[in-house]
């Protein structure tokens, strides 16, 4: 899986596909890239059904659904003083379930990493 280095700990696809064949080992004999190809296919089923405009519902996990984003007024950072049209687009959003809130509120707060913060020293007022 992923080396403890890793600061963003992101589990990839490949990292799932691991954990699941591993979780199935003993029922089923199933290869990496089958379990890597099921996955695929599930995601694909996933983004399939949001692109057609449905709620994709998976109890005890979350929903998945497309909101459309209000057309808004931006800024550009370079030039503050110049308005920039934000159109409006589709998003997905994800609500957690009921199970996974919960098992999110049951882990200890030291399985999160904490916010790295600067050093003193470091501002706009050292040079």
């Amino acid at each position: 899986m992923n080396t403890p280095d890793n600061d963003k700990r992101t589990t990839t696809k490949r990292d799932l596909a691991t954990q699941v064949r591993l979780a199935i080992k003993p029922a089923l004999k199933l290869h990496q890239a089958e379990v890597a190809e099921v996955i695929s296919q599930t995601l694909d089923a996933i983004r399939d059904a949001l692109v057609d405009g449905s709620a994709v519902e998976l109890r005890n996990f979350g929903v998945f659904k497309v909101e459309v984003r209000k057309e808004r007024v931006g800024r550009n950072p370079k030039n503050p003083n110049v308005d920039i049209r934000i159109p409006a687009r589709k998003v997905v959003k994800f609500r957690a379930g009921k199970e996974l809130k919960k098992q999110m509120d049951a882990s200890s707060p030291d399985d999160t990493p904490a916010p790295s913060t600067p050093a003193p020293d470091v501002g706009f007022g050292s040079l």
